[in-house]
């Protein structure tokens, strides 16, 4: 019998598969496409001859709600022998492809759970859909029992890539964006996200974010032991907000199991460096995580909890070197601090029947610390030689960041399986304080103090409807509404030598309406998935200081989502995307305060700011769930350039000039950004197991700014891997890298950087504790050297911080580990958390 092509694929050894890829591409290539675009059609058309059948179908527990993770096998009539086997999604959707006609049923099992079996069915000239099967908690003692199944790191569902991070060892002690530098197709560089192709990025927490939250601060100080996994959506569909250019939801870790069960840890970190740069000599950094969670389900209440605090040192070098005429800036930053960072999330939910539960949830962060951050600044005449001026300041920081969230849901799943309505409110407030002494002693104008505290209080509610039909056996639609309303009020005292300037002190209030509808269809048909969605979206914001209103939009947009997925084999599948999407300007992008972060740079907001707008498409191909190769392509008007640079001189009392410099955030340009991504996996029998890849990318930017035309772009590279080693039973380790070359963001040319880590893991306690010993960043390359010209803007810098650390963290599982308890969600806040980002 001739092979199938994901048979070849899989008799193929792992580092060969790309190989193979490129010889299957060049196949039917030399059928006489002309064209990307043609070949693509041609991949989708092509394939049709191996058109057999699909059998799909959903776990349910006994509540009625999706069962994930639940084992799936499919038998023929007859057979003792399972035919295949796989595990249901998230969603509690389990899929068989290439299935011959015949006869079949299907059985489940999960450990803690009687077997469920469906009725016999027959497969013949079409897809099968087969009824929801119900699983039900098992009668027998689950004492003796151990779980050894795990899931991969790595998991490419139709729309979106699944990183699941508790099982990884290198993810022990870490925080969250620490375990995003390790995903493909990110990069990670001074506490900036970057997605490959797109000109932003919107982080989630638990399917809803605050574009009011600083979401920054959050995942800079996330400990991983909160984190079940993170999803990574490229072209997010019509259910999303349009915020956004992609989308990384970090999905904390919900304990699932009934009875009472729970994790605890404790996780301890240390880093050592020489600041000979900044003559601040050789420093210890240190880091310790205690968390716990817990999950108690009697009858129809289930209570669940968790807490987890970092205390954390950590550090940021700039070293900043500006030309001017015949000035020569050089210009030291050392930004050490230490924080505290509590995290907690409670509660409740109540199983009023078994198609009503109402849930209850509170959500909370709370940042505190300060820092002690000192710059030294000495101008020279590039001519002579000799010191113009020179100056050194102290900028003495604190800041307490307060954060909570309360949720009220209630969900009706109606008796037809996959028909369900949510209902979403929710209440939060932010309140972020930041207090900055900044201390200058200047060689010509003496000594003098600045004064600036800025605190920003915001409240927002929202309400979301969100409505799941089937059709028919092959379709459903999607449907929903959500209405959002948010004030921002931002008071700014600045001083100087105990003297108010209100010249640059401001109170800045900021209202913003956002409503919305959406309708979304989804479909199967044959070897085909389809899903096309539409968002209307209306946006009314003001903003306002004093009686000068300063913003004042109201517009409405509509976005259009389309993903078609053609299924080649039962192992390889083709995915086209596309989608529209909108990034609005901060509230703090549109005040027009201005910050200091020393006497000779400061950051300031723009009230005239614009949203931008993207199109993207990608074109993905997947080998057995796993991303293989996607090209991407996105085209963004109206880009919203975050570091606008712009400076001026000033003239002191005594004549003497100095160069201050700033960034504004503006509108100034087009964008044109394309990325390829290969990923190929790397096996050798049961003992290594993993993944490689390299990704190329092209950012082109086209502008007029400051009169001038600013075209520049780059072509860019990106490798990366990651390992695992399985030693024994209870030993295993993992070893992870990437290295970028020299690319393009926004006005910077950035050179390169790279990053390793390693963690070895050693289970103890039958397999109940562990303990992990991790390094990251062992060679401390990850950092951003680069430089700005552009007209009379001329200056290199080179800023790295403690990304190099040592950790070792114990935790222990507790309880009654077998039995699904709390159901998973998602609350109604999916916009609003990526859109503040504050100066610490």
């Amino acid at each position: 019998m001739k092979e199938t092509i994901s048979q070849q694929f899989i008799k193929t050894p792992g580092m060969k598969q790309a190989t193979y890829l490129s010889t299957f591409l060049r196949r039917y290539l030399s059928l006489g496409m002309k064209s990307f675009t043609c070949v693509a059609l041609f991949l989708l058309i092509s394939f049709e001859s191996y058109a057999q059948h699909t059998i799909t179908g959903t776990v349910i527990n006994e509540n009625g709600h999706p069962f994930e993770f639940i084992n799936v096998s499919l038998f023929r009539s007859g057979d003792t022998l399972p035919t295949q086997i796989t595990q249901s999604t998230v969603e509690g959707i389990y899929q068989f492809r290439k299935i011959t006609p015949g006869t079949y049923s299907i059985k489940t099992s999960f450990v803690g759970y009687d077997s469920a079996l469906s009725n016999v069915f027959s497969v013949s000239d079409s897809n099968v859909t087969v009824a929801a099967i119900q699983v039900r908690p098992g009668t027998k003692s689950l004492a003796e029992v151990t779980i050894t199944g795990t899931r991969l790191f790595l998991q490419q569902s139709v729309d979106k890539l699944v990183i699941n991070v508790q099982n990884s060892p290198l993810s022990s002690g870490a925080t969250a964006l620490e375990v995003l530098q390790r995903v493909p197709g990110l990069q990670v560089t001074n506490d900036k996200v970057l997605m490959a192709g797109k000109t932003s990025v919107s982080i989630l927490i638990d399917g809803r974010s605050s574009q009011y939250t600083d979401i920054g601060s959050v995942i800079r100080e996330l400990p991983s032991s909160s984190i079940d996994r993170i999803e990574v959506i490229t072209n997010p569909g019509a259910s999303y907000d349009a915020q956004g250019g992609g989308l990384i939801n970090i999905i904390l870790k919900h304990n699932s199991l009934a009875g009472t069960n729970g994790t605890i840890s404790l996780s301890g970190g240390y880093g050592r460096f020489n600041h000979s740069e900044v003559n601040a000599g050789i420093r210890n950094y240190y880091r310790y995580t205690p968390s716990v969670s817990l999950n108690h389900r009697r009858g129809a209440f289930n209570v669940f909890g968790s807490y987890s605090y970092l205390h954390r040192d950590i550090f940021e070098i700039n070293l900043i070197k500006r030309y001017l005429k015949d000035t020569f800036y050089d210009q030291k930053n050392f930004n050490p601090s230490s924080y505290g960072y509590h995290s907690y999330r409670v509660g409740v939910d109540y199983y009023l029947d078994s198609t009503n539960t109402l849930g209850f949830l509170i959500t909370g962060f709370n940042r505190s610390g300060n820092g002690n951050f000192e710059n030294t600044s000495t101008n020279y005449s590039q001519s002579s030689g000799k010191v113009v001026e020179s100056l050194t300041s102290r900028n003495n920081q604190s800041n307490i960041n307060n954060t909570y969230e309360i949720n009220l849901n209630w969900k009706h799943q109606f008796k037809r399986p996959g028909k369900a309505l949510n209902i979403d409110l929710n209440n939060a407030h932010y309140l972020f304080d930041n207090e900055s002494t900044i201390g200058v002693v200047s060689r010509n104008n003496g000594t003098y103090t600045n004064y600036q505290k800025a605190r920003n209080s915001i409240r927002f509610q929202n309400l979301k409807v969100d409505y799941t039909s089937p059709l028919n056996r092959f379709a459903k639609v999607e449907a929903g509404a959500k209405s959002s309303f948010a004030r921002i009020t931002n008071d700014l005292r600045f001083r100087q030598d105990e003297q108010p300037d209100p010249g640059r002190s401001n109170r800045f209030v900021y209202t913003e309406n956002i409503n919305a509808l959406y309708v979304n269809f989804i479909a199967k048909l044959r070897r085909w998935d389809f899903q096309a969605g539409i968002r209307a979206e209306q946006t009314i914001s003001n903003g306002k200081t004093g009686d000068s209103v300063l913003v004042n939009r109201h517009y409405i947009k509509p976005f259009v989502t389309l993903l078609a997925t053609r299924r080649l084999d039962s192992n390889l599948a083709i995915t086209f995307q596309y989608s529209r999407r909108i990034d609005r300007p901060t509230y703090q992008q549109q005040n027009p305060f201005e910050f200091y972060i020393d006497p000779q740079t400061y950051i300031k907001g723009n009230p005239t700011l614009l949203p931008q707008l993207t199109h993207s498409g990608k074109l993905s191909l997947t080998y057995q769930n796993l991303p293989f190769f996607s090209i991407n392509y996105d085209r963004t008007t109206n880009v919203i350039f975050q570091y606008a640079p712009q400076q001026r001189t000033v003239t002191e009392a005594n004549g003497a000039t100095r160069l201050i410099s700033y960034t504004i955030a503006d509108n100034i340009a087009q964008a044109d950004a394309f990325s390829a991504q290969l990923n190929f996996p790397i096996t050798f029998r049961k003992l290594v197991s993993g993944y490689g890849g390299g990704m190329l990318t092209r950012q082109h930017y086209r502008a007029i700014y400051q009169g001038d035309l600013f075209d520049r772009s780059k072509w860019a590279y990106t490798f990366y891997t990651e390992i695992n080693f399985k030693l024994n039973n209870t030993l295993s380790s993992q070893l992870s890298g990437y290295y970028a070359g020299p690319s393009q963001f926004e006005f910077i040319s950035a050179g390169r950087n790279s990053s390793v880590n390693i963690a070895v893991e050693q289970k103890i306690l039958n397999n109940k504790g562990k303990i992990v010993l991790a390094g990251n960043d062992l060679f401390h390359d990850n950092r951003t050297i680069g430089l700005i010209r552009f007209q009379d803007i001329n200056f290199a810098i080179n800023q790295y911080s403690s990304t190099r650390n040592f950790r070792l963290t114990f935790s222990y599982l507790f309880g009654n580990q077998s039995i699904k308890g709390e159901r998973k969600r998602k609350t109604g806040s999916e916009e609003e958390t990526s859109r503040v980002k504050l100066t610490n």
